[in-house]
């Protein structure tokens, strides 16, 4: 007959291992949460420069918008204002902002963003989404002051 013996002794862990363990795991977890969030803005970031690569957004002017500006364009440069209370300002650096009241409510529709290129005697704005304002009547002299017609606005500059 043989002798039972009584089962070894279940090994404990100790609390250093424990700790351990917890840490390894959180490890993981966190740095496939980084990965997973990385891919993800990976993909943001490649279609942000898609969109800017085929002239989705304009940051700043381009160069030939700042020589049009100086040169065929020069008379766009300034501040406009209708008599109803809309704004229209161009700047020598591409920048432009529209400002629309004409019912005159006190509540605005605005636009503010860098010039990208000129059709025409049309502004284009390109933010995601391509903006035009269309120019009926380009600036011109009129005695002491300028006209112009935008967006089916009449402004004037003194």
């Amino acid at each position: 007959m043989q002798q039972a013996y009584p089962p070894p002794p279940k090994k404990k862990m100790s609390t250093v291992m424990v700790v351990l363990i917890v840490f390894g795991v959180l490890g993981v977890l966190g740095l496939g949460t980084c990965g997973v969030a990385a891919f993800f803005i990976n993909k943001e970031v490649k279609q942000i420069s898609a969109s800017m690569g085929e002239g989705g957004l304009v940051v700043v002017s381009p160069a030939n918008v700042l020589v049009d500006l100086a040169g065929p364009k020069k008379d766009y440069v300034g501040s406009w204002r209708s008599k109803r209370g809309s704004a229209l300002h161009i700047g020598a650096d591409g920048t432009m902002k529209l400002e629309k009241d004409e019912d005159g409510d006190g509540v605005k529709e605005s636009l503010q963003a860098p010039i990208a290129s000129f059709s025409g005697d049309d502004i284009q704005i390109q933010m995601f989404v391509n903006i035009t304002v269309k120019v009926a009547s380009a600036p011109k002299k009129i005695s002491d002051h300028w006209e112009m017609t935008a967006d089916d606005i009449h402004f004037e500059r003194k």
